[in-house]
């Protein structure tokens, strides 16, 4: 994995997310990590992790916190695409990313409140499809339903309710490119067509959103992944 996940690689993905106000901001290190997980090259997310860790001691007052909030970004960015490319994959992922990050950045406790109802997860599940689909929500939604009606319970109630609308490390916005960077190496483009304006609905400018897809894209082609079909653009 050495040879993919390179320093020049990862700097030439880097250059393509405008540059943020905070480093902790600059989502390509989730997006790449994400995009690693979905290609089935978890060894490349240890990479990452150094390089991000690096880049931002080189920052004065870099502190403890930042260090942390990276690493948790990461966490839970590839814990939110799991509901895309799976669990078994995120498994993987967060295991070598736990082995390759500094024992004083390791979180030891669960971030999400398990003591929420039925009824409030599921209400924040029902928000946060919706925003994220915006005004295709009413349609997407019966497709679920029809398609399959445990399917769109566990997608509102779960997927949306219990992984997605927890905001507190990963942001609406990045929990949006954590579901473009895991849809494009599955090779999904339907939902990507989805997801790119819903990235833009949870805040994220059209430059981001293409500079997300664009590090998605080269991970997989970079990785192999046989990309049957176009992926769309925003």
């Amino acid at each position: 994995m050495a040879d993919i996940a390179t320093p020049e690689f990862l700097s030439e993905l880097q250059s393509l997310y405008p540059t943020p106000a905070k480093y902790v901001d600059g989502d390509w290190f989730l997006a790449a990590s994400i995009a690693f997980s979905s290609s089935n090259c978890p060894e490349g997310i240890p990479y990452i992790l150094r390089y991000a860790l690096d880049d931002l001691d080189k920052i004065p007052d870099t502190s403890d916190g930042d260090r942390r909030l990276l690493v948790r970004k990461i966490n839970d960015g590839i814990f939110k695409s799991g509901l895309i490319s799976g669990y078994l994959k995120v498994y993987n992922a967060l295991v070598l990313l736990y082995e390759a990050t500094p024992e004083e950045l390791r979180g030891t406790e669960p971030l999400r409140d398990f003591t929420r109802s039925k009824e409030e997860v599921a209400a924040a599940g029902q928000a946060c499809f919706d925003v994220t689909y915006g005004d295709t929500a009413a349609k997407v939604q019966p497709i679920l339903q029809s398609a399959y009606p445990d399917l769109e319970h566990l997608t509102i109630k779960f997927g949306y309710g219990y992984v997605c609308a927890f905001m507190e490390v990963t942001s609406a916005k990045e929990t949006s490119f954590a579901m473009i960077a895991a849809l494009i190496p599955n090779d999904t483009p339907r939902q990507a067509e989805w997801h790119l304006p819903g990235a833009v609905r949870n805040g994220a400018t059209v430059e981001e959103v293409r500079a997300v897809r664009e590090i998605a894209l080269k991970i997989a082609i970079k990785t192999g992944i046989p990309l049957k079909h176009e992926v769309p653009n925003i």
